[in-house]
């Protein structure tokens, strides 16, 4: 028989970040509704 673990689930705790807000309306991942790529040009 297995020896089973204890530790079975450890939760995660929100982290808050006192102080972080948005400068610009815009995001780097794309998943993001405020997406906007770097550089808009041809060929990038």
């Amino acid at each position: 028989m297995a020896v089973r673990n204890s530790f079975t689930h450890i939760e995660k705790k929100h982290k808050k970040r006192p102080g972080v807000h948005a400068k610009s309306k815009s995001s780097n991942s794309k998943q993001s509704k405020n997406y906007k790529k770097k550089y808009r040009g041809q060929g990038r």
